[in-house]
C-alpha cells in the first residue's frame, strides 16, 4: 500500500507553527535570490515554486527547503590522466570543460550532485574519445592535428549524457596532450628520425632542381659536355649540395692513352710536386 501525501495537513501544520512561533516565522522566512542565481523551493518534500528573479521573497520557514542553483558559466578542470590512444600507445591527456545550468529543477532534483555528475561523465567522454584516435598520424587524422574538431565531437557526446542534469555544455578543450613518460623517449627518437628523413627529401629535391638548371644553362650557352663529364658534374654537384661534412675537391686521373702528351706531362709534374712536398713517416 502506497503512502498518500496529505497536503492539507502539512499546510495546517505550517500555519499552526507559524502562528505559535510568529516572531521566528516573520524574521526567518525571508529568502534572497542573487543575480545569476535561481532557488528551488520544496515544501514538505514537494516542489512548490522556482524563484528565478533576483530579489527578496517571503516563504514560510516551516516545512520549507531551499535549494540554490547558480546559473553562471562554470569551468571544470579534468586532471591529467593516462589513456591508450587509437594505436594503443599510452598518452597523457587533460581537458577543460565549460558549461552552465539551464534547468534548475533538474539540477536540484534529478541528480545527487550536478557538479560531480558532469565531471564523471566528462572524464568518461574524454577517455572514450582519446581511444578512438591516434596521437599523431601521417594523414593528419589524429588528436594532435584535429584537437578542435575532436573537441566539438566531445561536446556533442557529453551533452547527450548531461541533459538529465539540466546542463548545457559550451566547450570541451584539450589542455594537455603528450606521450606517457615510459614511451616519450622512444617516440622522440622516432620523431627525430622522421624529421631527418623529411629534411633529406627536401634537400635532394632541391639539389636535383639545381643540377638540372645548371646543365640546362650550360647547354643554352653552347657548352655541351660529353656523357662522362656530365655524369661527373652531376655527381660532384649532388655531393657538394647534399653532403653534411666539408667536401674535398677531387681531380680525375686518366691513363696516358686517354689524354694528350702535354696534359699527361702536366699531370706527372703535379704528382711529382705532391710527392716532393709530402713528408715521409720516420
Amino acid at each position: 500500500m502506497k503512502d498518500t501525501p496529505r497536503n492539507g495537513s502539512a499546510d495546517r501544520l505550517s500555519l499552526i507553527l507559524g502562528i505559535l512561533f510568529f516572531p521566528i516565522t516573520l524574521l526567518a522566512s525571508w529568502v534572497v535570490v542573487h543575480p545569476q542565481e535561481e532557488k528551488v523551493i520544496l515544501f514538505w518534500g514537494k516542489l512548490q515554486r522556482l524563484l528565478t528573479q533576483p530579489g527578496l521573497y517571503w516563504v514560510n520557514i516551516w516545512g520549507r527547503k531551499v535549494l540554490p542553483v547558480s546559473t553562471k558559466h562554470q569551468t571544470l578542470d579534468l586532471p591529467r590522466t593516462v589513456v591508450a590512444d587509437g594505436n594503443g600507445n599510452p598518452i597523457m591527456i587533460a581537458a577543460v570543460v565549460t558549461y552552465e545550468y539551464v534547468d534548475s529543477v533538474k539540477v536540484a532534483l534529478e541528480v545527487e550532485d550536478a557538479h560531480d555528475f558532469v565531471k564523471t561523465q566528462a572524464m568518461a567522454v574524454l577517455k572514450q574519445s582519446a581511444s578512438k584516435y591516434p596521437y599523431e598520424s601521417q594523414d593528419g587524422h589524429s588528436l594532435k592535428a584535429e584537437a578542435q574538431a575532436i573537441g566539438k565531437e566531445m561536446v556533442k557526446a557529453l551533452q547527450a549524457k548531461v541533459d538529465a542534469a539540466g546542463t548545457s555544455v559550451e566547450a570541451f578543450e584539450l589542455s594537455d596532450l603528450s606521450y606517457a613518460p615510459e614511451i616519450a623517449q622512444s617516440m622522440l627518437v622516432r620523431q627525430q628520425a622522421q624529421a631527418l628523413v623529411d629534411a633529406r627529401k627536401i634537400v635532394v629535391e632541391g639539389a636535383t632542381e639545381i643540377v638540372n638548371d645548371a646543365i640546362g644553362q650550360l647547354s643554352e650557352r653552347g657548352l655541351e659536355l660529353p656523357p662522362g663529364d656530365r655524369s661527373r658534374l652531376v655527381s660532384n654537384l649532388l655531393t657538394v649540395i647534399c653532403g653534411d661534412a666539408n667536401v674535398q675537391p677531387t681531380f680525375p686521373i686518366h691513363s696516358a692513352s686517354e689524354v694528350d702528351g702535354d696534359q699527361f706531362e702536366k699531370m706527372l709534374q703535379v704528382l711529382e710536386n705532391i710527392q716532393a712536398n709530402t713528408k715521409k713517416p720516420s
